[in-house]
């Protein structure tokens, strides 16, 4: 059958350029006999959610492209029932850019099939109207990569509608199959009342609500005396048993109930509620990763926190239009008394196989992986993203750590396609990528671009997929291009690029993290190692993509490219006096010494061997700027090149650096080493880039590599790493990740 061949796009005209609208289409029909099978496609700009007789059925849009739409296939058997139905498809039009979208044209297009019959599809019969009760228009933006944050008035749920016809817009029925497997909704997950009490505002009229939240007078009562005495104090309750808080003796010393909430480790899942009020009661929620502020930290200048407008009497609740990333929730109750059933989120997971494992004799480096598995998967939605609490964004440098990871606690290889296609189909004019996918945003980062063609060449050497490599390849190709056009300068190296759109970034370390959008004059611009190395890195992965693609001239090509490239790299930046890399050159003198400028160097092949041991040794030394979380796979994969002497080293420091996280409670990995005061107290306590000890356990300490591209041949290499009983190591992976 051909989808969509008979369906239109729809949306309302008057929103059009709009920013943060939600329009309900209904769809009513009655079943005689219910078929056995109800197949819906559905696909829209910017996100949907599908209720089905009132119940929510489905939701979350694939981040995607005007150019590249792509549908869900939902299976909606055994909500539709015999007699009158009612379909409700809530279409949330962002109208702005943020990092994790880019502005299209807002609508939906959808059809439903009873068996192979197509039964009810988007048309201009179909009836359109605003949704009461999401506020739609200004509400406050969580952050600028997330977007809108939402508030919802269940007290408008039975207002009289102003239905009218759909109308229909012009958008390309030309539609693919979501490429990725949809989230895993799952039950509410277990929280912990963790403290509790009665709360005042500010009297400060001026503050948004994440702001309410962080700076509302806290007043803890204790257990008895405002709910009475509970043994469970775990929601949701067994047998979905409430627990009444009041506050009715306080008088007019508080402005309601507050109640802090643990999930227990870092998640991600949609905010959920199911609770009494005696009138109509204003809620607000905060969420964060920790307590610091003994409170969840929902406002650090970004929001987050989201207001529910609860009816009188009962109120469930489930919001499908933000993901939150968070362990502690914070609840407002506006009431003197009120009946909490819930509150927390239903997880909403990324489906996994967890066959492949890590285990060996050291305790501390198994609690490692299984943390850095946790982490990987908190930080995989509908694309890699590089935390789940303050961005949920696509970058290509934080998803190329993911990516090797994932191919081997994970044995995926599908999730890592479709987020380098949603990269490739960001490229500029200018031939580099965006700084995120898919999204616009003013700045871009030139060393990411750069990891891009690395990337690839790793896909394609764990997956085996040529004809992917094959389709990718022109964008490999313009982003080489582009960097070879900036060598026109006598040294034939790269410069830090002038122009405020770039953002010249390696790592979050003094001297490598660049200024943000700010020209630069061209007497300041410096030639800059680490640069050069992430270019000599890209052209020696396109030359491999071009001989597993047959173009054996084109890889010749490139090869003796990097080897020129090369040789200026180690003739400029060496330091004899050093006896090591400086990062940046500017009129001839040389600058800043640091463990990332020289472990890129070698990593890329452009030190020569007679100066690989003087680097190695810069390395350890404690002399050099240490190398952040983000990069230091580069540092440990270069010094694990000498196993025999560095290996007991590195994965000791690994024990140090990633086990003082867990001993400061990390049930997931962080941004930085600062955790949550790193960024003016904005540092994620989840990030997927510092998962990457799950890549050396089986890559280095296990030993497991393919010889080729896919895993059609491999090795087994185990090293001695100094963790204790290696032979304790389990090899069950291996026939997981089809060897």
């Amino acid at each position: 059958m051909a989808l969509f061949e008979h369906a239109r796009w729809l949306w309302d005209p008057a929103y059009s350029k709009a920013e943060n609208t939600y329009i309900d289409f209904c769809e009513t029909f009655r079943v005689e006999t219910p078929a056995a099978a109800y197949t819906m496609y559905i696909s829209a700009d910017a996100n949907y959610a599908v209720y089905v007789n009132g119940t929510l059925a489905a939701f979350g849009q694939y981040a995607d492209y005007e150019t590249y739409k792509v549908y869900d296939t939902l299976d909606l058997t055994g909500l539709i029932r015999e007699g009158d139905n009612e379909i409700t498809v809530t279409v949330h039009g962002r109208g702005r850019n943020f990092s994790t979208y880019r502005i299209g044209q807002p609508g939906v297009i959808y059809e439903l099939y009873a068996g192979d019959d197509l039964f009810v599809l988007s048309s201009d019969e179909t009836k359109m109207a605003l949704n009461p009760a999401y506020k739609s228009g200004p509400v406050d933006i969580v952050t600028g990569q997330l977007g809108f944050s939402y508030q919802y008035d269940a007290t408008k749920t039975g207002a009289p509608r102003a239905w009218k016809n759909a109308q229909t817009v012009e958008k390309s029925r030309v539609l693919y199959p979501r490429p990725i497997k949809k989230l895993a909704v799952g039950d509410d997950k277990p929280a912990l009342l963790y403290a509790q009490g009665i709360f005042m505002d500010s009297r400060n009229e001026n503050l948004n609500i994440a702001q309410k939240l962080e700076y509302a007078f806290l007043s803890t009562r204790e257990q008895a005396n405002l709910c009475g005495h509970h043994e469970n104090l775990f929601f949701p309750r067994t047998g979905r048993e409430g627990i009444t808080f009041h506050c009715d003796h306080c008088d007019n010393c508080a402005d309601g109930i507050f109640l802090t909430l643990d999930l227990g480790e870092e998640s991600a899942g949609i905010f959920s509620i199911d609770i009494d009020v005696p009138h109509d009661t204003e809620i607000l929620v905060g969420w964060g990763e920790h307590l610091d502020d003994l409170r969840p930290r929902a406002w650090v200048g970004r929001n987050f926190a989201l207001r529910y407008r609860a009816k009188a009497g009962h109120n469930t609740f489930d919001g499908p239009f933000l993901r939150l990333g968070l362990r502690y929730m914070q609840v407002h109750i506006y009431a003197e008394r009120a009946t909490l059933y819930y509150a927390g989120i239903k997880p909403t997971d990324y489906p996994l196989d967890h066959t492949p494992y890590f285990r060996c004799a050291d305790h501390l480096h198994n609690k490692i992986y299984d943390v850095c598995v946790r982490t990987l998967e908190m930080c995989m939605h509908e694309h890699y993203e590089d935390c789940p609490w303050r961005e949920q964004s696509l970058y290509s440098m934080d998803s190329r750590n993911q990516m090797l990871c994932g191919y081997y606690t994970f044995g995926e290889t599908e999730f890592a396609k479709s987020s380098i296609r949603l990269m490739a189909l960001s490229l500029r004019d200018d031939g580099m990528l965006e700084l995120c996918s898919p999204a616009v945003v003013s700045i871009t980062i030139p060393s990411f671009t750069a990891i891009f063609v690395t990337q690839l060449e790793e896909y394609l050497r764990y997956s085996g997929d040529l004809a992917f490599a094959e389709e990718m390849m022109p964008t490999a190709r313009a982003i080489i291009k582009a960097f070879t056009a900036q060598l026109d300068n006598p040294e034939k190296l790269l410069k830090c690029r002038s122009e405020s759109i770039y953002w010249n970034f390696y790592e979050w370390q003094t001297g490598l993290d660049g200024h943000i959008g700010s020209s630069m004059a061209e007497e300041d611009r410096t030639y800059d190692a680490p640069m050069n190395a992430f270019f000599s890195m890209a052209l020696r992965a396109a030359a491999k993509l071009e001989e597993a693609l047959g173009n054996a001239e084109a890889a010749k090509a490139y090869y003796a490219q990097k080897a020129e490239l090369d040789e200026r790299i180690d003739r400029l930046f060496w330091d004899r006096e050093h006896q090591a890399y400086a990062s940046f050159v500017k009129n001839g003198e040389r600058s800043h010494y640091a463990e990332l400028s020289n472990a890129l160097i070698v990593y890329a092949d452009a030190c020569p061997e007679n100066k690989q041991d003087a680097v190695m040794e810069a390395l350890v030394s404690k002399t050099l700027l240490p190398v952040t979380l983000s990069h230091s796979i580069y540092k440990y994969e270069v010094l694990l090149r000498r196993p025999q002497k560095y290996a007991k080293l590195v994965f000791d420091e690994i024990a140090d650096i990633w086990g003082k996280m867990l001993y400061n409670n990390a049930t997931t990995f962080y941004e930085t080493e600062e955790g949550s005061r790193a960024f003016g107290n904005a540092g994620s306590l989840c990030h997927g880039w510092s998962a990457i000890p799950a890549y050396l356990y089986f890559a280095y300490v296990l030993g497991l590599k393919p010889t080729g591209n896919g895993w059609s041949s491999y090795e087994i290499k185990p090293l001695d790493t100094g963790i204790h009983d290696a032979s304790g190591l389990a090899v069950t992976p291996v026939g997981n990740i089809n060897l």
